[in-house]
């Protein structure tokens, strides 16, 4: 077992995203669609779901930071308080993938929540530099449950630990930061170091020489009787 006990996350920055309310219901979207305007709900916390509407490219933008997995603050009208939220749905087109319809989901920021964040790998694995093992990403994501306001970008796992082939890290070798719980299996694999094809081959080679040689020897044996 290899263990890292670093604690490494990237902290995350509360984003704004500016809404409206939405008059335009059922297939009358597509017009909002076509005018570059993705319509959206926003629910939960027992009160009343809102039709609203954003820029698509605004939207397009968070999405490509890969700042949609934190908390959003969203901005509707002067002098209204602004709603805390997080993603919950986004819908796409079957065929094109283009987002259709988005949901929001209100959130207290002292409450506590399940999320999947990101795990970033950092540092050189020397099973990697010296071995000639290849990196293997098992897994994208970690599931835990913390508090809203408590919410990272990402979680790094330092991968210099890794020094031969077939060490691997787990789910439990991830230190969390302070206040947040695993919900993944913490046997689950996270990162591996693996042998090349070609260094298979070669072992696979090696492997039968020896074999090759007893037989031949077994061969001389026989000829002398």
């Amino acid at each position: 077992m290899v263990e890292n006990k670093e604690r490494c996350s990237v902290m995350a920055q509360q984003t704004e995203l500016t809404v409206s309310k939405r008059e335009v219901t059922g297939k009358a979207t597509k017009h909002l669609r076509k005018a570059g305007i993705l319509p959206a709900n926003i629910y939960g916390h027992n009160e009343a779901s809102e039709a609203v509407q954003l820029e698509a490219l605004a939207f397009d933008a968070l999405r490509r930071a890969h700042k949609i997995t934190g908390i959003i603050s969203l901005r509707m009208d002067e002098g209204t308080a602004p709603q805390t939220a997080l993603v919950r749905h986004i819908q796409r087109h079957p065929t094109s993938g283009k987002i259709l319809h988005i949901d929001f989901f209100r959130v207290s920021l002292t409450e506590r929540i399940a999320m999947k964040l990101p795990l970033h790998t950092t540092g050189e694995a020397p099973a990697v530099k010296d071995e000639n093992g290849v990196l293997l990403h098992l897994l994208d994501t970690l599931e835990v449950e913390c508090k809203a306001e408590d919410i990272v970008d990402a979680l790094e796992v330092d991968v210099s630990s890794l020094a031969h082939i077939d060490d691997t890290l787990h789910a439990r070798d991830v230190q969390l930061p302070q206040g947040f719980t695993l919900i993944t299996d913490p046997e689950e694999p996270i990162v591996k170091v693996a042998a090349t094809r070609a260094e298979k081959v070669e072992e696979a080679e090696e492997a039968a020489v020896p074999a090759a040689a007893t037989e031949e020897a077994s061969g001389e044996t026989g000829t002398r009787e």
